[in-house]
């Protein structure tokens, strides 16, 4: 077992403090009693610490067992972490849990180990990385601390969980540091109810390490081992595993799942007519990421032109996009465009004779993903989608490389300087043909456009210096020679951020139908590095079409603009535990707009989990708050005033939140905690007795 008092990344946790005041016990009583056996040993033992609330009030509401047994496989189908295996991994591991506790706590004749506060931890969190067991200190009940390594960004990284026995014949029972205390391990009446005398009698028996645990179950949250001062944030950990399933991380990340792996129930996916999935990444001056993502039937698809509700000729479409981690497993966000116009009758019967491609764009952080694209006819109700694997290079290791290559058509480029619409590069609106691939005729010319990325510098320290780019176009089949081009363009042409925009038309004049090769290589003034991409070119005969026409979601949406983008970076940087980078992120969004309250929420979570407090605090203070922020960022916030020193600020912002929001208890708590730690004792008991109240 690692040392006790090893320092790790402490994480706190946004969940209600109920657990403060309720035991470990199954949810109210429900309205179960009109269940068969089956469905009710269902909801009441095999499944009560992971199903969500709604989900378990929508069981307890339907009428019928068909309904029922539909309601249970869609649970664990939506929890399959590989929905293409017909094996349940979620499900068979949550059963072996389930067997572990029956067969391994509690009464085992019984088979009620899941009752037991082992038990729910065991089915909650699986076992445990470790195990400490003290069974007969001196002057101890007997103790047992499990050590864990979280698998959700709701819980710390790391943590403890330490169980005791009040007597022999009991089983073991869940610790808390704020409630229990020291007192409660001692045994007989040498600790006299002082938890200060009970947290030195367990250094003594135990040692310093175990005595840490006893005040704080997060390794690196600062403690005093000369004087008991438990750790609130612990019983927030606690707080949180018990309504797991309806903690606001966990409610998000399973939506994500669902909205991404659901299957378009009301459509019919194309067979013959596919499309393909293309994806570029580009970078704007400010080094911010982005994926563009074109996806367009390989064919003409007429039935894309129908009639709108309004009885006029046009087009509705839905793009969903939803981004995942690297295995596909778990969903990141998720995204609809919607695509929707009318068109006059000449220029629908041009459309259908054209191929269709859909348009996206999709803020990234530096990382590997799976992206999903399902593009649904809404008049037809067809649909078809696309998996694909997209890496994002991360800019501050980028020394010289190059883009991926964007076909455009004849369209000239528009300005779009705030860089909001698809295939927007570096100020430039292109319209897109292809990406990495492109079909023409013969004779249609290969407009290309790409980006060079080099190391930040003044565009003044490259004047006088050359980029050398060479172009080679030939056929895939030995034995022709192919067509080189060499341009040299000025390297003062690039930004601040190292970010070079630059394209090439090349001729396709008198090429055989077939399949053709790109290769760009584009040479560093400073360094000689080279740098490589290619393309693939398909020439078909004059049959076939290659005209492509585009549509993409122009909406302004909420007006957000790029407060969501970033908000959507720090998403995906989060999810790979790039907690610094996704501050940063949160720190931009913010600053695009001060009153988007999901990327305030989250930068005040990542901040306290980092136990930045003074970042906590001087960032709301330069702020106004807006009202409709959650109430456990409002005690993360207070709390963040109070580590500072900031008692008044502190207690002043959760009595505010009273005024403006049903009184909770965890508000309560989080009061009777600040005052404690100002010494305002009776202030403190008030607010506790309060909270009691609500509890009971």
């Amino acid at each position: 077992m690692p040392p006790l008092s090893s320092r790790v990344s402490k994480r706190l946790l946004l969940v209600p403090l109920l657990f403060l005041f309720t035991s470990l016990s199954l949810h109210a009583v429900d309205p179960v009693k009109n269940l068969s056996p089956r469905y009710r040993h269902w909801i009441e033992e095999e499944v009560p610490y992971i199903i969500q609330s709604v989900e378990r009030k929508e069981f307890l509401s339907l009428k019928s067992d068909t309904e029922r047994e539909n309601f249970i496989n869609a649970f664990w189908q939506i929890r399959n972490p590989d929905p293409r295996s017909e094996i349940n991994e979620y499900k068979e591991e949550h059963y072996r849990r389930l067997a572990y506790a029956n067969a391994n706590f509690g009464n085992i004749k019984a088979q009620d180990g899941w009752r037991t506060d082992m038990g729910r931890i065991y089915i909650t969190l699986g076992p445990p990385e470790q195990r400490a067991n003290y069974p007969a200190a001196r002057n101890l009940r007997p103790i047992i601390i499990w050590f864990y390594q979280s698998k959700t960004p709701a819980l710390p990284t790391h943590f403890y969980i330490l169980f005791y026995k009040r007597s022999i014949g009991e089983d073991f029972t869940l610790y808390s540091p704020y409630q229990d205390g020291p007192v409660r391990l001692v045994t007989g009446l040498e600790a006299k109810n002082d938890q200060k005398n009970g947290l030195d009698i367990i250094k003594r028996s135990l040692g310093n390490e175990v005595a840490r645990t006893t005040i704080s179950l997060i390794p690196g949250e600062p403690v005093n081992l000369n004087d008991y001062t438990p750790s609130l944030q612990s019983d927030v950990l606690l707080s949180t595993i018990k309504g797991l399933p309806d903690n606001d991380v966990e409610k998000e990340r399973l939506a994500q799942r669902r909205a991404a792996r659901e299957s378009i129930t009301t459509s019919v996916f194309l067979g013959s007519n596919t499309a393909a999935a293309q994806t570029a990444i580009f970078r704007d001056s400010t080094g911010r990421m982005t994926a563009h993502a074109l996806v367009s039937y390989e064919r003409p698809e007429p039935s894309i032109i129908g009639t709108l509700p309004d009885k006029k000729p046009g087009y509705s479409l839905t793009l969903q996009t939803s981004v995942l981690t690297p295995d596909g497993k778990e969903a990141i966000y998720q995204q609809n465009d919607k695509l929707t116009a009318t068109v006059g009758d000449l220029e629908a019967t041009d459309l259908r004779m054209k191929r269709f491609g859909a348009e996206t764009r999709i803020p990234l952080a530096p990382g590997q993903y799976q992206i999903v694209y399902t593009l649904t006819n809404d008049l037809t109700h067809s649909a078809v989608r696309q998996r694909i694997n997209v890496k994002v290079p991360d800019p501050a290791h980028t020394n010289w490389t190059m883009s991926s290559i964007l076909v455009f058509s004849s369209k000239p480029p528009m300005r779009d300087t705030e860089g909001k619409l698809p295939f927007s590069i570096s100020g430039l609106r292109f319209s897109p043909q292809g990406v990495q691939q492109a079909l023409l005729h013969a004779g249609e010319p290969l407009r290309l456009v790409f980006q060079l990325w080099s190391r930040p510098a003044s565009p003044s320290s490259r004047e006088g210096q050359k980029v050398k780019i060479h172009y080679v176009l030939g056929s895939v089949q030995s034995g022709t020679e192919p067509h080189q081009e060499d341009e040299e363009i000025d390297a003062g042409s690039f930004d601040e951020s190292g970010t070079l925009l630059t394209g090439h038309t090349l001729s396709t004049e008198g090429l055989a139908t077939g399949n053709y090769r790109v290769v760009i290589t584009a040479s560093d003034p400073a360094t000689q590095q080279k740098a490589y991409a290619t393309l693939n070119l398909r020439v078909v005969n004059d049959t076939l079409a290659t005209d492509l026409w585009t549509a993409y979601d122009a909406s302004e949406g909420n007006g957000r603009g790029l407060a969501i983008d970033d908000y959507k970076r720090a998403l995906t940087a989060m999810m790979s535990g790039q907690n610094d980078r996704a501050i940063s992120w949160l720190q931009r969004s913010i600053a695009d707009d001060q009153t988007y309250v999901p990327a305030l929420d989250r930068l005040v979570i990542v901040l306290s989990q980092s136990s930045r407090y003074k970042e906590v605090a001087d960032l709301t203070s330069a702020h106004p708050i807006p009202r409709e922020v959650s109430q456990q960022t409002a005690i993360l916030i207070s709390q963040a005033r109070a580590q500072t020193g900031d008692f008044k600020g502190a207690t002043s912002l959760l009595e505010q939140q009273l005024q403006v929001q049903p009184p909770t208890a965890d508000l309560y708590l989080a009061l009777a905690s600040i005052y404690e730690k100002q010494g305002n004792a009776s202030r403190a008991e008030d607010y506790k007795q309060r909270a009691a109240k609500l509890t009971n």
